[in-house]
Formats: structure tokens, sequence, C-alpha cells
């Protein structure tokens, strides 16, 4: 039986697949616009290659082509016949119960597949990007400790780790690991997202913006991953008092070509969020992101997505449709089974279309409680900076001069960002 990269059954005839597959896996691994087209080129050379079919559903639900996305996921388990392997067997079984939305069961799949093939990187990143987006990152770095032993000559597995080490506040060792795999595999865009939650978590704004600009120069054919690396470096500026030059980045990266790709939306709508919390309103900067949400709000996808449509939303002013977003939320809650809808996200979202309302308490009324909950949105650090500033900063503007100070402490505690740094010195 011959084997792919990783040197993992594939059960195929024809070496023009196997390398196909081989190329999409790296791509996907890489966060390159060209995975889905070679998972297609090696179901093309071999339409009975079960684990193409099942990398290119993975990618047709990342790029929400929802019906493209059943017809890949049927093709996968029906080319998954017992003749297959059982790696191939137990590959397409975990993608296409996720690709199905049935994330809990996929998650104990995916687990139970890397414990049996632990090199198998395909599936290590789904099992990590499931972590990722449920908040379970304490899993993600007991996962990312066992499996990088198996994959030690891999940047992709580096890169991993080095992240889940950064969000578990062990920077020092995270940046370590990243420059490691960057200097192995300097395109590795993983890695270099590694290497700036480190720098950015270590305070160390100076460095991410001289060294980042030239760290993403060589990651060549990325998809939508390349504005998110620009994105760490506009929070660099950011944290370091560029007020100016965040907003000609999103102006350059983000606003001229306003994109509903959920990762570069999330993006577009936090940095313009940031500016409304250091008091330089966007204005009608958000109009176009305001149209793009107001497509989505029936779409409850995952919970961090849904906080962002209420973002632009309420930014823009667009009440009633914040109010049909909240009568939506109000309706799914008794069916979540996870009680993260109704216990977390819906106060959330009420308490940001309170601050672009200018209701101040409320929003603290509404996201006080949920401070230790919010890790459970999903997203890393850095990017759930955005709803416990958005506490902070309500808390000053309310006047309420005991929290914004207890408050104020523990965030230059973690990192000293130059905004907040003026408002204590203030």
């Amino acid at each position: 039986m011959k084997t792919d990269a990783c040197g993992l059954p594939v059960t195929t005839t024809s070496p023009e697949a196997l390398d196909a597959y081989d190329r999409a896996v790296d791509a996907a691994l890489g966060w390159k616009a060209s995975a889905l087209d070679l998972f297609r080129e090696a179901t093309s050379r071999d339409p009975g290659l079960a684990i193409a079919h099942a990398g290119a559903a993975a990618c047709l639900l990342l790029e929400e082509r929802f019906a493209e996305t059943k017809a890949a996921s049927e093709a996968a388990r029906a080319a998954a016949t017992p003749a297959v392997s059982p790696r191939e067997q137990s590959y397409v079984n975990a993608v296409t119960l996720w690709t199905a939305g049935r994330v809990p069961e996929a998650e104990q799949a995916m687990r139970e597949h890397v414990r049996q093939w632990p090199r198998d990187l395909a599936i290590v990143q789904r099992l990590y990007m499931v972590y990722f987006w449920q908040g379970q990152f304490p899993e993600m770095l007991e996962a990312t400790t066992e499996l990088v032993h198996h994959s030690a000559d891999s940047s992709y597995m580096m890169g991993m780790h080095a992240f889940a080490l950064e969000e578990a506040g062990r920077c020092s060792e995270a940046l370590g690991l990243a420059e490691r795999a960057i200097a192995q595999h300097p395109g590795d865009a993983w890695s270099i997202h590694a290497l700036a939650h480190a720098l950015f978590e270590s305070a160390t704004f100076d460095t991410g913006i001289a060294r980042l600009p030239a760290c993403i120069g060589p990651c060549a054919g990325l998809n939508w991953f390349r504005n998110h690396l620009w994105w760490h470096v506009a929070l660099m500026h950011l944290s370091h008092g560029e007020y100016d030059r965040v907003s000609d980045m999103s102006r350059e990266h983000f606003e001229r070509e306003p994109s509903s790709i959920a990762g570069d939306l999330h993006d577009s709508i936090s940095l313009l969020w940031r500016l409304e919390l250091i008091g330089r309103p966007p204005g009608d900067r958000w109009t176009p992101f305001a149209a793009i949400a107001r497509e989505r709000i029936s779409r409850m996808g995952l919970p961090f997505h849904v906080a962002h449509v209420a973002m632009a939303l309420a930014a823009a002013g667009e009440w009633t449709v914040t109010a049909q977003q909240v009568s939506l939320l109000r309706e799914r809650a008794p069916k979540d089974k996870t009680g993260l809808t109704g216990e977390v996200l819906l106060p959330l979202v009420e308490g940001l279309h309170a601050f672009a309302a200018r209701d101040y308490a409320r929003t603290i009324e509404r996201i006080e409680p949920l401070r230790p909950r919010i890790v459970q949105l999903g997203g890393s650090r850095a990017q759930r900076d955005v709803f416990h500033d958005t506490l902070l900063e309500a808390c000053f503007r309310s006047g309420d001069a005991d929290r914004a100070e207890r408050l104020l402490t523990e965030r230059l505690h973690r990192r000293p960002d130059a905004f907040w740094a003026a408002r204590k010195a203030a």
C-alpha cells in the first residue's frame, strides 16, 4: 500500500493523486488558497480517494459553501469502503462528522484518530481548530505537547504547539519554538502567527513592528490568513500608540475590498471597534461591514462570529436589525444544550449593543459577569481582548472610577498597551 508524506497508508493506485493529496495537505497546513483545488485535483486523478474528498469538504465548509460541502462529504463517505485502510475510514468519519455540524462527536472521533495516528497532521489541525473555536486551550496544549514529539520534524506541528504555549501564558517558550519553526520553514504562516502572538503578549511591540512584515513577505499564496497576519501588525501599532497608522492599515488591508469571509470579517470589525474604543470613531466606514452583517444575522454559527456581527450592526446604528439579532438569539438559547447562547453570547451581544448606544451602565451590567466565560466563545487572547476592553472603556465612560481602576490594574499587569497606560497616567 502507498503512503502519504506523513508515512501513513493511502489506498490509491495513482501516484499523481497521491502527490496532489500531499500537496493539498501541505497547502491546508500552510493556510494557502490552493488547498481546495489540490484536493479536487487529487479526486479527479482518483475518484475513489476518500481522504481527498474529505479534505475538499473541510475546505468548502470553511468557505461556507454548504451545498458543495455536503456533496464532497457524501463522496468521501461513499469512497470510504471496507476496502480502504482503517486510517482512511477513521479520517473520513472524523471530518464528515465535523462538516455535518456534529462537533462533539467529531471532536471525539478526531481525538481517537490522532491517538492511533499521531502523525496525521490533517486531522491534528482540524482537532486543533475545534479546540480553538470552543475555547478549549488547556486541551489544545495537552494535545500539542504530546503530538509535537511524533512530528518533531514538522514546522507546522511546532507552530501549533508554540501558539498553544502562548495561549497558556508561556510566551518565552512559545517565542523560541516559533522562531525554530520559521528558521526551518520561512513560509510557515501559522508559526509566524505564533511568533506574532508571543511578541504581542510579551509587550515587545517595537520588535513586532520591525520583524513581522519581513516574516510575512515569504508567505506566498496565502488565503485570507495573510490579512490576519497584517491584522497582528496593526495590533502592534495600536498597542504602541500609533493610531493613525492603525487607521491607515485598516483601510489598506480590510476596507479597500470588504470581505464576507469569516476570518477577514472578524478582523475588519474588531479593528474598527478598537478605533471606537480609543476615541477615534470610524463613522461611515462601518457601512459596508454593516451591510455584510445584515445578511448574516440568521447564521448562528460560531458565537465569536455572532458577537462581531453585533458590533458592526450596532456601531453603524442598525437598531432595527440589532433588535432582530437579539430576538433570534433568545429563540435559539433554549435549544442550545451547552447553555452558551443564553448564558454568555446573548448578554455579551446586548452589552455590545449598549456600548454603541452609549448606555455604558448597561454594558457593564451585561458584560462584567461574563468575564470568566468569554474564553468559551473561542478566539485567541488577543482577539478576545476586544470584549474585555469594551467593558473597561465602558467603566471609564460611565464614571465608574473604582471599577475602572480595578480592571485597569489587571489589564496593565497583563500587557501595558499605550492607550491603557495613558488612561492610568491620566
